[in-house]
């Protein structure tokens, strides 16, 4: 082993490797290997992470030129320094690598300009894969309407989203600038039959998701928020039971 400021030869020959793999443009070709043999490894590893990329965030990909787009994947394999080892989660240490380049000063001739949306976009993309690769839940699907005294829970494959930036919108022609008055809360979820789903919520709704998935009873929960926005206790139960079975139905609340 190496120790101090001694490096072994082979640590040298790796430390070049993973250097040139990293950025080829700016480190040289390491000693010992064939020249052809490794720019093509060099171009099969970009490819692989650029399209794993790309294909998980499809939107952000499309509304990205290609010059952007490569000086973005490449600034990533250059400076990230991944702590998952797993292939399936290089989209989140993409994004940990576009909040940190989103936090520092303007942009450089390293990394293009990168849209204020952009980390909220991309989460929205990533969750579909992360449902979809998520364990099977351990919980039971039923199609028997609930009432007001069954002990209910939010399934595990369903997540309550809220995003500043109206996500399901961004594309080619619609880019905003800023986030508008009202958020986008979204609730993603993979039903009994393994597919993974978006619907439109509100604010009301995720709170409600989030009372009963605490441990709240049914009941409970909509006293809560008949205070919270000051209506009509009664007209909060009849209004959330309803709520309750279209997303018991939908496989999103279930039975504990």
């Amino acid at each position: 082993m190496a120790t101090g400021g001694n490096v072994l030869p082979f640590q040298e020959v790796q430390s070049g490797f993973a250097a040139y793999i990293r950025d080829p443009d700016r480190n040289p070709m390491p000693r010992g290997i064939e020249q052809r043999r490794m720019r093509i490894y060099a171009q099969l590893f970009y490819n692989n992470i650029e399209s794993f990329i790309a294909k998980t965030l499809p939107v952000f990909r499309e509304i990205t030129d290609d010059d952007s787009w490569h000086r973005l994947v490449r600034g990533f394999i250059r400076e990230h320094r991944a702590e998952s080892p797993y292939f399936s989660q290089i989209c989140e240490e993409f994004m940990q690598y576009l909040d940190e380049r989103m936090k520092r000063s303007a942009p450089s001739t390293d990394c293009p300009p990168i849209p204020a949306f952009a980390l909220e976009l991309c989460h929205y993309e990533w969750v579909e894969m992360a449902l979809d690769l998520a364990p099977d839940a351990d919980c039971e699907f039923d199609d028997e309407p609930v009432g007001p005294d069954d002990n209910l829970a939010l399934s595990p494959l369903a997540w309550p989203l809220r995003y500043a930036y109206p996500v399901r919108e961004i594309g080619i022609d619609c880019q905003p600038t800023a986030p508008p008055d009202t958020p986008t809360w979204l609730i993603g979820w993979r039903n009994r039959e393994d597919r993974v789903r978006f619907m439109a919520s509100n604010a009301v709704t995720i709170r409600l998701l989030k009372l009963i998935d605490e441990g709240s009873t049914t009941r409970d929960a909509f006293r809560v928020i008949a205070r919270e926005i000051d209506a009509s206790p009664q007209r909060v139960a009849e209004t959330g039971m309803a709520t309750l079975n279209g997303l018991h139905g939908h496989d999103i609340v279930v039975r504990r």
